[in-house]
């Protein structure tokens, strides 16, 4: 085992990842189902998932970023010659550090008990072993980028949601990982808030795999958003282009609300 993480830090970080699924599903402790079994496979560099609340979006992002297991199937995560399994506890270190990991603007319960976000992010990263002129440089470079310079010796707790979101990103960014999973970056904010989450995220030089109820955003040309995921009653049900796939999604939605209204 200590062998195994020796030469894991000593590998080069990919510039991105291939996430493959292979009949991949997940059954919740309570029998309730997550998502069911599901072949895929992502390496694009901007990829959306979009479908109604309990579709399974969370589901499937869990399953990409290894903080759920497979019930069933596999999950196969690959960067330059590693291929790497999420269920294996040799892997596990590895996976965490090469998927940052985004739940819309939660951030660690020790950040809000640090002097302020700075030191906070500071302590995440020496428990990694980060020296401290890198770790200085790396948290001045993504608070630039996420603006958050400004609020930098602001404790946690005095942060809005706007900022908070932004921390979020940059905490999981700090430590370099090949690719970001993230379920509703956005999540809760208004449109001029979603715009500047939206602007700072893509426009940092990172693979995102991302969920979000933004139909507009996803279509935005500035985003470049490679591919967009449909799903819809724990299945993908459509995978394409954003405007296809938004298309689709409103044709969907207009199905559901009728068959509704019909039942009524």
């Amino acid at each position: 085992m200590g062998f195994s993480l020796f030469k894991s830090k000593e590998l080069p970080r990919p510039q991105s990842l291939t996430f493959r699924l292979e009949g991949a599903a997940h059954t919740y402790d309570d029998g309730q189902l997550g998502l069911g079994p599901t072949t895929l496979t992502i390496s694009e560099r901007r990829v959306a998932v979009i479908g109604l609340n309990g579709a399974g979006k969370s589901t499937l992002l869990g399953l990409l970023d290894g903080s759920l297991k497979a019930t069933a199937g596999a999950v196969v995560i690959e960067g330059g010659e590693e291929r790497l399994d999420p269920t294996s506890k040799k892997d596990d270190k590895r996976i965490n550090d090469l998927v940052g990991i985004v739940r819309r603007e939660e951030i660690p319960n020790s950040f809000y008990r640090a002097k302020n976000i700075a030191e906070a992010v500071s302590e995440a990263l020496k428990k990694h072993k980060i020296p401290e002129g890198e770790r200085q440089a790396r948290i001045g470079n993504l608070f630039a980028h996420f603006d958050l310079a400004q609020v930098s010796r602001a404790k946690a707790s005095e942060l809005d949601s706007l900022k908070r979101h932004l921390l979020a990103i940059a905490a999981a960014l700090s430590f370099e990982p090949s690719a970001i999973v993230a379920d509703e970056p956005s999540k809760g904010l208004d449109e001029v808030g979603t715009a500047h989450v939206a602007k700072a995220l893509f426009s940092y030089d990172k693979q995102v795999v991302f969920a979000t109820h933004d139909t507009d955003m996803i279509r935005r040309p500035e985003y470049a958003i490679d591919r967009v995921l449909v799903v819809d009653d724990h299945s993908i049900v459509f995978d394409g282009t954003p405007n296809d796939a938004v298309a689709f999604y409103e044709h969907l939605i207009r199905g559901k609300y009728e068959a509704a209204k019909q039942q009524e």
